[in-house]
Formats: C-alpha cells, structure tokens, sequence
C-alpha cells in the first residue's frame, strides 16, 4: 500500500506543476497582442546586465524599475494598464503554483525512491526529476500548440461551416 500511496501522491504532485503551467501558458496566449507591442518597447530600453544575479534583490529591483517604465510607455489609457498589471499578476501567479507543485513533486520523487530502498541514489532522484520536468514541460506546451488546437478546432466544426473567426 505504501507503494500506491506514494506513486500516487508524486502523480498529483506532478500534475500540480504540469496543469498551472499550462494554464498559465494558455492566459499568455490570450495577451499575445499586448506581449508584442511590450517587445517592440522594451527593445528601445537598456536590458539589465545579468551581472546583478550576483546581488538578486538589486536585479529584481532594477527589472522592476525597467518593467514600469516599459509599461508606462506601451499602455495609453488606464484599461491598458489595468489590463497589462492584471496579466503580470496572473502570470506571476501561475507561475508560483506550477513551482510549488514542482517542488512537491521534488519531495514526492524522493519518497517514491525512498519506499523502493534507493533513497540514496541522489543521481536516480535527479535522473527522475529532469526527466518529470521535461515531461510536464512537455505537456503544456503540446496543449498550447497551434497543431493540437487546430486540430481540436476541426474536430468541433460543423461539416458546412466556413467561416474562420
């Protein structure tokens, strides 16, 4: 039964990181029109030297900083805004969950290993982990691809229908 429990559990741990990623991915999507005149902007700014990782609170101050001033350019009204800051919120959160189910997933893989007696292959458990990352990677962006969704779209289409909005 333990085996179960904790094949079980890294499952849903896994699937914790995988679905917020790909939500994630899909509200990125939904804003790609703002993301492109966001580029087009911030080419115009001074990139933040990667350097400043070396003092993190600075880089992410300065990024900030930069962040704002991008955004301050690329928004002309305060729908704009309030549209850009409400897509910087959801993809910050998103991103949070898929990284606390990432690092579940992490402690899941450990008890997993743990219960079959390789609890000290500390190489199996990276092993295990790249491998679950670049599955659950894997599958939010297949979900995301243009193939698969039009493939979906086809597949909900009426045989007479012709138009494509």
């Amino acid at each position: 039964m333990t085996y179960f429990v904790t094949i079980v559990s890294l499952l849903g741990d896994w699937l914790l990181f995988t679905f917020p990623l790909y939500q994630g991915l899909m509200e990125l999507n939904d804003y790609q029109e703002l993301l492109v005149g966001f580029d087009e902007i911030s080419g115009k700014w001074k990139m933040i030297s990667p350097w400043w990782w070396l003092v993190p609170v600075v880089k992410i101050q300065k990024e900030r900083t930069r962040g704002y001033r991008i955004l301050r350019e690329a928004t002309k009204s305060k729908s704009e805004r309030h549209r850009a800051l409400s897509f910087i919120d959801k993809a910050t959160a998103w991103y949070f969950v898929a990284l606390a189910g990432w690092l579940k997933m992490i402690a899941s893989s450990y008890e997993v290993l743990e219960a079959f007696g390789c609890g000290e292959a500390v190489w199996l458990l990276i092993v295990m982990v790249v491998l679950m990352t670049a599955g659950g990677l894997f599958n939010a962006y297949y979900r995301i691809g243009k193939k698969r969704v039009s493939r979906k779209e086809e597949e909900f289409k009426p045989g007479d229908e012709v138009s494509n909005d």
